[in-house]
């Protein structure tokens, strides 16, 4: 207890000394000022005796830890202690921006700092500012994390080492790394090493912005221009998120910091493991059941009917449990499976169950295409492109809102067209397999194999036809709303331009027609997070071509035998040997039927597909309408805004497919001419009949 009192008393008086010439320093300073008739009126806005004083506070912190840890150390119970040097504290103010401090020797400084890491050696949020504008606003900001994020820890210069060697171990042990960006920071050789050290240990940037000019309101054209070239794309990589003071627009920056924690980066492949079966909406997909207004359990994004019909069709969404993982696999197999076998029946020509090779042939070559619109969805879902669209980069309520309504009206369509098409389907080939031809084939000395072709196939068509017609419409259903989450990410991007687009949605303020005071801050934090979204939405699009592509490759090379068909024209020909068995029997008529409305070469499945991809011309409309109608305060950055929007082309164009609306009575002729020709084949045969 001696000792402690002495040390005390030691580091007492060294505090106390440091504190009475800091008052003699700042008395001269205030009599120089005042010489010349200046006067300071707020003393927590004093650079310099801000540091002077955290300088101090680190000091005394850091002395009493050490008596401390001598006291606890074991040393009383032996009862002679050996210390021949109580230590000194001094501190020095390196530059403006950061402060460097010793404690004692440097024995004790790292059992200090060994101390302190062992006391907590990760940190969620490294805090990088500049002193001498950010350093209360960054502890306000502190406060307001913690209580959004119970538990959440900090890595500050004024709570923890601020040596070189501390800084570098605090970036190294954050999850993220918070840069507060202020008039002054990039210039900091500290900050810069800071951003150096985030780049080298690969943590999550998260770039804050001060909005306010009395606290170091910064130009983001000045602090690029300024930055080093290695950190220059720190700014080109990262969306800017503006801090505002007041309470309510505060709310939106801190949700937009929340959302870019590190957290949130992870892949869908981790994030689903942690799930269990039938729980297909995780972390990853969490998006899609948020509540996007009030608290009613009507408030989710995506209704249940959506979720249940594409898991049932085969497709498992991000998160999906092993079984349905399974059955996403089985469906693909099934499929692939299906084509093999219809494409036997070309070689048994026998028996009511074959008509003609045509017929057989649209129905081989639909199962790789169906086949290949599955995979392509379950490879998009499963990428970490759309872990980071739901997570990071969508936020428009409003429009999450509307989609819900969306996709419960698509999946009842789907099921719809679904359960029809399959009973259609079922009326027009089970009668044929299930026909005493094949079932009695071996009591009437025929092949053996004739019994267990009809058995397969039937039990086949029973099975394939919902899931052949399932996981089409679920494929497109799926394509359908991922280009709708691309489209809502560009939506989202309007919310940096002002916080009355982030709270009433983009529609709601070009409805008021009222002015909106947009800087060019402001401007610039909206065209690096459009570019952004621009480019995740074109790739989306490059993604989902892939079937859309070899579809429409397939419909150009039919027209040729469309173009012979319309050329026969349509008088009937008694001669065609399809004629006979559609007189001997009936379900080959609901075949013809069948085909001439469902057909994916010819039919509804045809003009439903093809025209999929010029949806997305809707989305480029509504963006430019919704853009022109957006009233600025300043012209001159209207003018920016409408002309930087205009470089961007929203319309899918993927190689020789561009889906867009001049070139639609094109594709749509195309369309015209496969169906007309189909059409005419089955009228002259169904006048001969």
């Amino acid at each position: 207890m001696l000792i402690n009192d002495a040390l005390r008393a030691h580091q007492d008086t060294l505090v106390m000394g440091r504190l009475g010439s800091m008052v003699e320093e700042r008395l001269l300073r205030d009599k120089q000022l005042a010489d010349l008739g200046i006067q300071e009126v707020n003393l927590c806005d004093r650079e310099f005796g801000d540091l002077e004083c955290n300088a101090i506070l680190i000091a005394e912190d850091q002395a009493d830890r050490t008596v401390e840890d001598v006291s606890v150390s074991g040393l009383d119970e032996v009862g002679t202690v050996a210390l021949s040097e109580a230590g000194a504290v001094s501190s020095e103010v390196d530059t403006p921006t950061r402060v460097t401090s010793k404690v004692g020797t440097d024995a004790e400084c790292s059992e200090v700092e060994d101390h302190g890491q062992h006391q907590h050696r990760h940190w969620d949020f490294f805090l990088s500012h500049k002193q001498s504008n950010a350093q209360d606003t960054v502890q306000n900001l502190m406060v307001i994390l913690t209580a959004r994020l119970p538990g959440v820890s900090f890595w500050l210069d004024v709570e923890q080492d601020p040596t070189e060697k501390g800084m570098r171990h605090g970036v190294k042990k954050s999850k993220d790394v918070l840069i507060y960006l202020t008039e002054g920071l990039i210039e900091s050789k500290y900050c810069q090493m800071e951003m150096r050290w985030a780049l080298e240990f690969k943590k999550n940037i998260i770039l804050v912005i001060e909005t306010d000019e009395r606290h170091g309101k910064p130009s983001i054209e000045k602090l690029i221009a300024l930055c080093p070239p290695d950190l220059k794309h720190i700014f080109a990589d990262n969306v800017i998120i503006p801090w505002y003071r007041d309470p309510e627009f505060r709310e939106i920056s801190v949700e937009k910091i929340i959302r870019a924690r590190s957290v949130k980066k992870a892949g869908p492949t981790e994030l689903a493991e942690s799930t269990t079966e039938l729980k297909l909406i995780d972390r990853v997909m969490k998006f899609m059941t948020r509540k996007v207004s009030g608290d009613s359990a009507d408030s989710d994004v995506f209704d249940w009917t959506f979720v249940y019909f594409t898991v049932l069709c085969g497709v498992a969404l991000p998160g999906a449990g092993r079984k349905t993982k399974a059955w996403s696999l089985a469906v693909r197999i099934i499929l692939l499976t299906c084509g093999c076998m219809c494409l036997s029946r070309i070689f048994t020509t026998e028996g009511p169950a074959f008509w003609d090779t045509g017929t057989i042939a649209q129905i081989v070559f639909a199962h790789p295409i169906i086949f290949l619109f599955l995979h392509v969805t379950l490879t998009i879902l499963k990428s970490p492109l759309i872990a980071d669209l739901l997570e990071n980069r969508i936020d428009a309520p409003v429009e999450a809102k509307l989609l819900r309504f969306k996709t419960r009206i698509g999946t009842c369509l789907a099921a719809l067209l679904t359960v029809s098409l399959s009973f259609w389907g079922w009326a027009a080939y089970l009668p044929a397999f299930f026909d005493t031809y094949y079932l009695e084939s071996a009591s009437q000395q025929r092949p053996a194999t004739l019994l267990l072709f009809g058995l397969a196939h039937g039990l086949t068509w029973v099975l394939i036809l919902p899931l052949f017609f399932g996981s089409l419409f679920a494929s497109l259903l799926m394509m359908f709303v991922l280009q709708e989450l691309s489209f809502m990410a560009l939506l989202t991007s309007f919310n940096q331009l002002h916080p009355e687009i982030t709270r009433s949605g983009i529609t709601a303020t070009v409805a008021t027609n009222a002015l909106l005071n947009i800087n060019e801050m402001d401007l610039c934090n909206f065209q690096v997070s459009f570019l952004e979204n621009w480019k995740i939405y074109k790739a989306l699009q490059w993604r989902a071509s892939i079937p859309f592509v070899v579809f429409w490759f397939l419909e150009f090379g039919l027209m040729s035998w469309s173009l012979w068909s319309l050329s026969q024209g349509f008088e009937a020909q008694p001669e065609d040997p399809r004629v006979d068995r559609l007189r001997e029997n009936w379900f080959l008529r609901v075949r013809l039927s069948w085909f001439l409305g469902s057909s994916l070469w010819f039919g509804a499945g045809a003009w439903i597909v093809a025209l999929t991809p010029f949806g997305v011309s809707y989305y480029a409309w509504r963006l430019e309408m919704q853009a022109k109608q957006i009233l600025f305060t300043h012209p001159g950055l209207r003018h920016s805004f409408l002309g930087f929007l205009a470089g961007f082309d929203l319309n899918f164009r993927v190689l020789f497919l561009h889906a867009t609306v001049r070139l639609l009575p094109l594709y749509v002729c195309i369309l015209i001419v496969n169906t007309v020709g189909f059409d005419a084949d089955a009228v002259r045969i169904w006048r001969a009949v």
